[in-house]
């Protein structure tokens, strides 16, 4: 009953949104926010482009957000605001989202409409690595239904915020939890925030006012990533069952503008190459 209840969410889903926009100081420890040992679940990592100005992509949140719901601590979601339906225009659209990190991922995958999104980074049939947002719902439900629910590895993210200049220090840890194929493996690090309250683009009357959300609540929105844009390479080798390995990072600052009570730490293991390359094998996610 609980998978058919599941199957009719996700085509409900699918029928629904699918529609999308064409373009040419003291350190205070946070113990209470690392994951546990006992958080051994496989995880997926949807990014989601999208755009202040891009009237679909509330469909594409409110899809992801209905997706948490399903999936809980399953699923991550960053929202990547890039490109054209994320430049600044005159008020109220002049705040900037951008990221460094998001426009060159935009240019790097093809992007070419919004909203649209990747899952775990896998490759489609058609040698792309992008979905639709009418997808979102099945690809990650055939990805978390072909993969065992132990993952092939772990990530623990300890952090320690400085209230006093705004900077974060970071250890993460990676275990593998069975034994890897011979090759490279990349350690990616975002920092997100969630209820950052602007504008939004909308043309949907169920998800708000239209043409305008003018306290729109933005969430899992890209802030920076903390790693550089393609990760630090953890190990090139293979990678043996019980391995740890731990990176660290200092002296990160928050934007002058970010709430870090609102703010997550998002981290992604990698396969840097070979015939998976790209693909994301497990992600985590802590608050700041």
């Amino acid at each position: 009953m609980k998978r058919l209840i599941k199957i009719i969410f996700l085509i409900s889903l699918a029928i629904n949104w699918s529609a999308c926009d064409k373009i040419s100081g003291l350190y205070k420890d946070l113990g209470n926010n690392v994951n546990g040992n006992n958080d051994t679940v496989r995880k997926v990592l949807l990014e989601d482009f999208t755009g202040h100005t891009c009237v679909n992509c509330p469909q594409a949140n409110k899809i992801g957000e209905d997706l948490l719901k399903l999936y809980g601590k399953q699923l991550i979601i960053v929202g990547v605001h890039a490109n054209f339906f994320a430049k600044p225009i005159p008020a109220p659209y002049d705040y900037d989202f951008r990221t460094v990190a998001g426009e060159e991922y935009y240019t790097f995958f093809g992007v070419s409409t919004n909203p649209i999104g990747m899952v775990n980074r896998v490759k489609q049939n058609n040698g792309a690595f992008l979905v639709e947002k009418g997808s979102y719902a099945s690809e990650i439900s055939k990805l978390l239904d072909s993969l065992s629910k132990k993952p092939d590895l772990y990530i623990s993210l300890k952090p320690t915020f400085s209230i006093s200049d705004s900077s974060l220090n970071l250890i993460a840890d990676v275990t593998f939890l069975k034994n890897m194929p011979q090759g490279k493996y990349n350690l990616c690090v975002y920092i997100t925030e969630n209820e950052i309250i602007k504008p939004q683009k909308n043309n949907d009357p169920t998800l708000g006012t239209t043409p305008n959300i003018l306290d729109y609540h933005h969430q899992h929105a890209l802030r920076a990533l903390i790693s550089p844009n393609w990760g630090d390479e953890i190990i090139n080798g293979i990678p043996t069952n019980g391995l740890t390995i731990s990176k660290t990072y200092l002296s990160f600052k928050l934007g002058k503008d970010w709430k870090p009570v609102d703010c997550n730490i998002v981290a992604y293991i990698y396969y840097a190459d070979g015939p998976k390359q790209l693909q994301i094998i497990q992600a985590q996610e802590v608050k700041l």
